[in-house]
């Protein structure tokens, strides 16, 4: 799990099925929501700027305009990157080793996405990954509970959409940090194999995620590294550095392997 939060702290993912719709584009251009123009880059921003400013104020602002914007627009696309946001204001506090704050954050982030009535692919992608990274505060018998949810919503995430790079993306991250006595470790290099192969966007929207095909080639380098098979893992450090050329986990792996 440390491993995990270290990965999560220097992935920057500054970069889905549908457009937003004529209506919701003139709404963003109103003074009643937030404008939500390449909103996934503002929020890893106000994430990261945090440590440097010893305070969440940043990324917090961002959550409370997200959830004034929902109110005044009722569009779940405010609800979605709420959930996003809450999820990185949730690993600031571990970093913080305020696993208390850290918990809530996260519960509130879980509760929000599970609040979009009408959930689709992306909705249950990101629902899955907070479920997942909640496994780590529960004991049993909620560890287990949580868990079989991570993969019910991944699974209809799939089911939703067969091609949404994000879905295969946390099956892989789900698989990575299961226990190998759980029986994880398994399907990492198929799934995240998998998401590289698809776009980031099906459709070019600043509204909408691009996230997770950057980490899948941190993640499936990471594999490839642990599994102590090298000519795979430069294999895919060069390939994933020429699309993402300021990734720290990629040339972190890079320096490893004296590439």
């Amino acid at each position: 799990m440390k491993n995990l939060i270290i990965a999560l702290i220097v992935l920057i993912a500054v970069s889905a099925p549908t457009t937003a719709s004529p209506n919701f584009t003139e709404s963003i251009k109103s003074n009643n929501v937030i404008d939500l123009t390449n909103i996934q880059e503002k929020i890893i921003n106000a994430f990261m700027s945090s440590f440097a400013d010893q305070s969440d104020s940043k990324i917090t602002s961002i959550i409370d305009d997200l959830s004034s914007s929902y109110e005044n627009n009722n569009n779940s696309l405010f609800l979605y990157w709420k959930g996003y946001a809450l999820y990185y204001n949730s690993i600031y506090y571990i970093k913080k080793s305020d696993i208390s704050n850290s918990k809530a954050i996260l519960t509130n982030g879980i509760k929000t996405l599970e609040s979009i009535k009408k959930k689709n692919s992306e909705d249950y992608a990101l629902l899955s990954m907070l479920k997942s990274f909640s496994c780590q505060f529960l004991k049993f018998p909620e560890v287990v509970q949580a868990s079989k949810d991570a993969t019910t919503y991944i699974e209809q995430a799939v089911e939703l959409d067969k091609n949404n790079l994000r879905a295969y993306y946390v099956l892989a991250n789900n698989d990575y940090y299961t226990p190998e006595n759980f029986g994880g470790g398994k399907s990492v290099e198929k799934y995240a194999l998998k998401a590289i192969s698809l776009p980031a966007q099906k459709v070019s929207n600043p509204y909408l995620p691009s996230w997770g095909k950057q980490e899948s080639y941190e993640l499936l380098t990471n594999h490839y590294i642990k599994q102590k098979d090298m000519e795979k893992a430069k294999k895919y450090i060069e390939l994933g550095l020429t699309e993402y050329p300021n990734s720290y986990v990629l040339k972190s792996n890079k320096s490893k392997l004296s590439l």
